[in-house]
């Protein structure tokens, strides 16, 4: 993609529908009698597929007892995918599929009441927009809008990538502004495949300081007919999108020949920000569908500072933890203090999707250790979040026909045995996607 850097373009004055809902287990069900919202202190709650629909239940408990998702909870709208994010009292639905967000708060009732809704993909150009939590008060809401450029004879000889970016404020759901932008192919990204790979994807940003940072996921511009990510990815470098903050200008794009693959994560965050303000990213790669580690590709972390990578810092983390095996990852936790919780996807172990095939390690980002940890092997492909309370970090593990439990663990310990299991949740065709 042949094209310069343009400064983005902000409209003040852009026109939604808001749309306010009364609780519902389902929009199809009748209205239930109202309940009153709580506050979210003190109630964990946890994102959980069954075949193929997304449900939220709620606990006062992360290590006693059990939660079931029969006759409890929430039913999510999941067109396609339902993400989470949490402020304040309040939880944020993206309906994957149909770009509707929604605000839940959790009622007297174990369920969620809906109180606002929003779609926020006619702002960015598509009904399957990403969102993340910037801070307490903004969401961001992002899409890149891919067009092909054909010669006379209708061959695809280019593509023309445009970020379109909207910041809602909450928790009121009012989107403030939209940002339009040019994303260049870099001179790395036109390097092999047929003629060069564009950004199609942008993801898992982060604010330090004055930048913030989208991970990047190129494609092979040459088939725009093949839906990613069957596509073929591109897998030299690594690149990162960066721009001034608040402002969205300057942006640019910063590399780094440390990895290969992309940047944005999937649905686990690919970058952490730590206590003294440096971004730690990790890498992934897929091909055909699956995860292509055959070729040699690294799981790595790497830094950024003051908007560029930091080539000075290299955690090569397949290389410390030392298997036989490949791994990949689509992203991780951060616990504090340089600790995190990567899930990683284990070649020899099976297929990345349809097995039990993933571990989880516990990775020192500063002093440059990976310990995998003796867990039950799971599939957490698709995990979205984690927590850190009083001090330790809880995810669920849900084996495919297994139990699921949430475990914590204990970030001070670099012992493969430092986790207690601890509340039971629905095994077998429940899925975990993530606590909150």
């Amino acid at each position: 993609m042949k094209t310069k850097l343009r400064i983005p373009l902000l409209i003040l004055s852009y026109i939604f529908v808001l749309a306010l809902t009364s609780s519902c287990k389902k929009k199809s069900d009748p209205d239930p009698a109202p309940v009153t919202g709580i506050s979210r202190t003190g109630i964990f709650s946890f994102l959980g597929t069954i075949d193929g629909a997304y449900y939220l239940a709620q606990s006062k408990q992360l290590l006693t007892g059990n939660v079931s998702f029969i006759d409890n909870g929430t039913q999510l709208e999941a067109d396609q995918a339902a993400r989470i994010v949490a402020a304040g009292d309040y939880l944020y639905s993206l309906d994957y599929g149909t770009g509707l967000i929604s605000q839940l708060q959790p009622n007297q009732s174990g369920g969620y009441t809906i109180l606002k809704e929003i779609n926020a993909g006619l702002a960015v150009g598509t009904n399957k927009p990403r969102f993340k939590l910037a801070d307490d008060h903004t969401l961001l809401v992002y899409n890149v809008v891919v067009v092909p450029v054909k010669d006379e004879n209708n061959a695809v000889i280019d593509q023309t990538c445009t970020l379109r970016l909207a910041s809602i404020s909450i928790p009121g759901m009012n989107i403030s502004n939209l940002t339009q932008f040019n994303i260049p192919q870099s001179e790395n990204a036109k390097l092999g495949a047929t003629i060069g790979y564009h950004p199609m994807r942008v993801d898992a940003p982060v604010i330090s300081g004055n930048k913030v940072y989208f991970g990047l996921m190129h494609m092979d511009m040459f088939d725009p007919t093949t839906i990613p990510p069957l596509r073929v990815p591109k897998q030299t470098g690594l690149e990162t999108l960066v721009f001034d903050y608040p402002s969205f200008t300057n942006g640019s794009i910063t590399l780094t020949d440390k990895g290969s693959g992309h940047t944005g994560g999937y649905r686990a965050p690919s970058m952490h920000v730590d206590e003294i303000g440096d971004v730690y990213q990790s890498n992934w790669f897929m091909s055909a569908n699956s995860f292509d580690l055959s070729a040699g590709d690294k799981t790595v972390i790497t830094r950024l500072k003051n908007g560029t990578y930091d080539n000075s810092y290299d955690f090569n983390v397949s290389e410390a933890l030392g298997l036989s095996s490949n791994i990949g990852t689509g992203g991780w936790f951060y616990a504090g203090n340089g600790i995190g919780y990567m899930p990683i996807h284990i070649e020899d172990a099976g297929d990345y999707y349809t097995a039990n095939s993933w571990s989880v390690l516990r990775i020192d980002v500063y002093n440059k250790t990976a310990v995998k940890l003796n867990i039950p092997m799971s599939q957490l492909f698709s995990y979205e979040n984690g927590i850190v309370y009083n001090g330790k970090f809880y995810i669920a593990i849900s084996p495919i026909g297994g139990e699921a439990y949430v475990y914590e663990f204990d970030p001070t310990s670099s012992s493969p045995d430092a986790f207690t299991r601890g509340l039971k949740l629905d095994g077998a065709n429940l899925a975990l996607e993530g606590i909150y």
